[in-house]
């Protein structure tokens, strides 16, 4: 996690908000008068250090995960109870205070998503292909493109201006279905209606990060899409990125 600077000190800016909190609130309650406000104050402080020891577990767990030998530690990483309270605790704290002081969100959310997929991997999830889906962003069709997915890439013609034709034949070898998305909220419904057992979403920082928060309940691995011209426009994905992340997850390897 040595490129993680910035979830690091965001991480412990929290947790050290929390701390101070517990002891101040702590204090003022060993110097309050009134026994019934005291025995409040007190309660509050208690429930402050509750916190604060989940956050700090949250943090320890997904530091284990990320970190090269945090990755054979099974016992610990595959620990769903500290799993839920590091993707539905911790990380969406961390998140909103990202978003709330402007700090760096984009490096936050790429330490959300790596956490996720590296989880994923541990649970050596394999999925027939009917049962996988890639969702892909709009943005990856070359924006002077005259031909409009509006479900999936079937249609591209293949004419190499950008890496559609690419995805489709990639995509076509394994037999794994794919849905164009252009937004969170379309993401969100395409889920709902295809109804897959495992989701490969590209898209940016925000979305991905976003959508893999909205839908816990199913196993998502986000690969991040590269923008040379900006955001939402002429993107492109990894293909070797994803043909990896396919056959890992995919029961049948071709």
């Amino acid at each position: 996690m040595e490129n993680n600077g910035y979830f690091y000190k965001l991480s412990f800016l929290i947790i050290g908000v929390f701390i101070f909190l517990t002891a101040f609130v702590f204090l003022t309650a060993k110097f309050f008068s009134l026994q019934t406000y005291r025995i409040i104050l007190y309660a509050a402080a208690l429930l402050l250090l509750f916190a604060a020891m989940l956050l700090l577990a949250g943090f320890i767990w997904i530091n284990r995960l990320l970190s090269p030998n945090g990755k054979d530690n099974r016992i610990t990483v595959k620990n769903p109870l500290l799993a839920k309270l590091s993707f539905r605790f911790f990380m969406p704290l961390l998140l909103a205070a990202g978003n709330l002081l402007n700090w760096n969100k984009d490096e936050i959310r790429r330490v959300y998503i790596n956490t996720c997929n590296e989880y994923i991997k541990t649970r050596k999830i394999e999925v027939p292909p009917d049962k996988m889906l890639v969702i892909l962003p709009h943005c990856l069709q070359n924006s002077k493109c005259t031909v409009r997915f509006v479900d999936g890439i079937d249609r591209c013609a293949g004419c190499n201006s950008c890496g559609i034709g690419a995805l489709k034949d990639l995509l076509n070898k394994y037999g794994i279905n794919s849905r164009i998305a252009t937004g969170g909220t379309a993401a969100r419904k395409i889920i709902n209606d295809e109804k897959p057992g495992f989701i490969i979403a590209v898209a940016c920082e925000r979305d991905l990060s976003s959508g893999m928060m909205d839908v816990q309940s199913l196993p998502v691995y986000g690969i991040l899409n590269q923008r040379p011209n900006g955001p939402c426009r002429d993107t492109f994905v990894d293909i070797n990125e994803l043909e990896k992340a396919i056959v890992l997850f995919s029961l049948e390897k071709s």
